[in-house]
């Protein structure tokens, strides 16, 4: 009987871990590319300069400027910050 009782609250244990430990490890919170799109824009002129851009705490804005500007007009539009997918990585969300 006294085994059993050590049983079942190891059991109850175990599952209480296993359940804790599942909700902790939940998905980061998605980047919403408008905002850091916006948060980027710092003359708020609806597109990103390479001067902007050079400002940016965002590694990935200044190691990649020339391929999210495509049109090679010197300028990130809102359209090709949204559609640029680095390489090796996940594609962006929105």
């Amino acid at each position: 009987m006294i085994k059993r009782g050590i049983i079942i609250t190891l059991l109850i244990t175990g599952f209480t871990a296993v359940s804790s430990y599942a909700q902790e490890k939940q998905e980061p919170p998605k980047r919403d590319p408008e905002a850091l799109f916006k948060k980027l824009d710092t003359d708020g002129d609806g597109k990103i300069s390479k001067d902007e851009a050079d400002k940016a705490e965002h590694k990935m804005i200044k190691d990649h400027f020339s391929e999210i500007d495509t049109n090679a007009d010197g300028y990130i539009s809102k359209e090709e910050f949204k559609a640029f997918k680095p390489k090796g990585g996940p594609p962006r969300k929105g």
